[in-house]
């Protein structure tokens, strides 16, 4: 899986990048049917808003993208709420795909098995 790490309006530093690399790797251990991973930082610059640095991480699956956003105080914070987010969804996400695959191979496995039929052919 491809993680890329921006800021927008921000520079994040290699310590930030390396802790959400680490964490977000986290819900790989979930579901490992991802392809990508794009995680971007940015910071609002109201002096009222006390959670000013927002994380956003976007994880694309096949046919799927699932997208979770966060604020925080510190970057940390943020990562560590979208991450809870995100692994929320891989799990409802992960669900979803099983479930569908168990019964499409449950439908296949009746259609597939049929009953012996009552004329039985002797041979001569």
């Amino acid at each position: 899986m491809h993680v890329t790490v921006k800021g927008k309006n921000l520079d994040v530093p290699a310590h930030i990048r390396d802790e959400a690399v680490a964490k977000l790797s986290k819900v790989r251990k979930l579901f490992d049917r991802f392809i990508d991973m794009e995680v971007v930082f940015s910071e609002d610059r109201n002096p009222r808003i006390e959670d000013k640095i927002h994380c956003e991480v976007v994880l694309h699956a096949k046919g799927k993208y699932l997208r979770a956003t966060a604020a925080g105080p510190d970057p940390i914070t943020a990562i560590d709420r979208a991450e809870a987010k995100l692994a929320r969804q891989v799990r409802k996400y992960k669900t979803k795909v099983v479930d569908k695959q168990r019964q499409l191979s449950a439908t296949a496995a009746h259609a597939g098995h049929t009953p012996p039929t009552s004329m039985a052919v002797e041979a001569e």
